[in-house]
């Protein structure tokens, strides 16, 4: 039930209608009949993973985002790149991908000492690989603040393995219209993507 789709569904209310804890009724309206869907089933209906990119080549991974979509988060699972430049994430809208606007710092951190990251205006660093052999696993939460003003804030837990380190930074960013694309790249734009894969959580 959790991947059917219910918009052609209509809640049920009034005092004949029985509303269990954990059930809610609805009218199918195009057959007329009365359906029960479990709470819980619904909302994993409203929690979509997307499909797994792997991060074995190119430059950029981009994702669709949903027009309903108030948060997305994207997951890294040893995510490697060809060299040393920052790894950032970028939103895009109907105007393509923006890179100019985010608002961000980060900290890199490991048992001995913490170092500040310089933040970028080209997009949200999440983390700053010492060497091409690091690989990089965590979170990056994306959460509309303000859907007027297009206002993102994201947050992002990243850790890297080979060299281990752990970063995490946050910001915002307001795109120009309603964003419908989320990027994973790096800050010179050229370093190749050689390992892992990455995918993400829209809800």
């Amino acid at each position: 039930m959790a991947n059917q789709k219910i918009s052609a569904l209509t809640s049920l209310t009034g005092a004949n209608v029985e509303q269990l804890a954990d059930v809610l009724p609805i009218v199918d309206n195009s057959a007329s009949v009365t359906k029960k869907i479990l709470v819980s089933e619904l909302a994993q209906a409203l929690l979509v993973l997307g499909t797994e990119q792997a991060t074995t080549s190119g430059t950029e991974k981009d994702f669709t985002i949903p027009a309903w979509a108030k948060r997305a988060t994207l997951t890294l699972a040893g995510v490697s790149t060809s060299g040393t430049s920052p790894l950032i994430v970028q939103l895009g809208d109907g105007g393509g991908i923006e890179n100019t606007g985010y608002s961000n710092s980060a900290i890199s951190a490991n048992t001995s000492d913490s170092t500040s990251v310089a933040g970028s205006t080209a997009g949200q660093i999440i983390a700053n690989p010492g060497a091409a052999s690091s690989t990089q696993t965590g979170h990056v939460v994306l959460t509309l603040e303000n859907s007027s003003a297009f206002t993102w804030v994201i947050t992002s837990s990243i850790g890297d393995a080979n060299q281990t380190r752990f970063y995490t930074s946050a910001g915002s960013k307001a795109t120009s219209a309603a964003a419908t694309t989320i990027r994973l790249t790096t800050v010179n734009g050229s370093d190749t993507f050689d390992a892992g894969a990455v995918n993400i959580l829209f809800e």
